[in-house]
């Protein structure tokens, strides 16, 4: 080999090494579906935690939840996926793995500063004892300025089995606010209000979360958070708290 086709060869590696990669897609401006055919590992789409590591006073570590949803776009505006509110349960657990549903997402209306999507699904709760019920509501995005996204994942659960052992009706109402503070660094906070609807009133609880995300790539985000789960309400308190693994990772 002559000496410049040696060091053409040897500039040419030099620069895809360190040249810088593409810019990853803004999360801010990311939608929640995906194109035909592609495939999604990640958490609950509004905030997509992965793992669960109780940090909750005197039970730190105990236990640990492993819960990934994944998702297959049968077109650009439908996904369907197997979800996990529990999933995977370590360390301090009466059953490593005890639920499991069906979730769905279908494109309703948006542009490039917002996004409405149904959000409906069919989880169990409990494989033993069975209980089973049918899940809806909306998941939406709406773009504030330049960097500030307002997302929200309002839903109401109706159990269909094991109603008299508490498997009723539930109301959740969670949002976020994320802030693309650069094209990769996104930190957020978030809260809601959820509850039984008998009870809502008395028994009504509101969260605070904080965490920052890392959208290192087109298909890759990743990042952690903090959730108080019941900081205000009727029995509010900070002992009850988690830190979380978040991760999205698109094929």
């Amino acid at each position: 080999m002559s000496f410049k086709k040696a060091f053409g060869t040897v500039l040419a590696a030099f620069c895809l090494l360190f040249s810088p990669p593409a810019r990853a897609e803004e999360w801010t401006r990311k939608s929640f579906l995906m194109p035909k055919g592609s495939f999604e590992l990640t958490g609950d789409p509004a905030r997509p935690a992965m793992v669960e590591f109780n940090m909750s006073r005197d039970s730190v570590l105990q236990p640990v939840k492993i819960a990934p949803h994944l998702y297959w776009a049968i077109t650009d505006d439908l996904s369907i996926g197997i979800s996990h509110a529990t999933g995977l349960c370590l360390n301090g657990c009466d059953k490593p793995y005890n639920d499991a549903g069906f979730d769905l997402m279908y494109y309703l209306t948006g542009s490039n500063k917002f996004e409405l999507d149904l959000h409906a699904g069919v989880p169990i709760r409990s494989f033993s004892p069975f209980r089973m019920g049918v899940q809806g509501g909306v998941l939406g995005r709406v773009n504030i300025g330049d960097i500030t996204a307002f997302v929200f994942d309002p839903s109401v659960y109706i159990g269909f089995t094991n109603r008299p052992m508490g498997n009723g009706q539930d109301l959740n109402l969670p949002f976020w606010f994320y802030f693309q503070a650069t094209h990769v660094v996104v930190p957020f906070v978030g809260s809601g209000l959820g509850g039984p609807f008998d009870r809502f009133g008395k028994e009504f609880q509101m969260p605070l979360e904080g965490g920052i995300l890392f959208d290192v790539a087109r298909d890759v985000d990743v990042g952690f958070s903090l959730r108080f789960h019941n900081l205000i309400g009727p029995h509010g308190n900070g002992d009850a708290r988690s830190l979380y693994f978040l991760g999205r990772f698109r094929f």
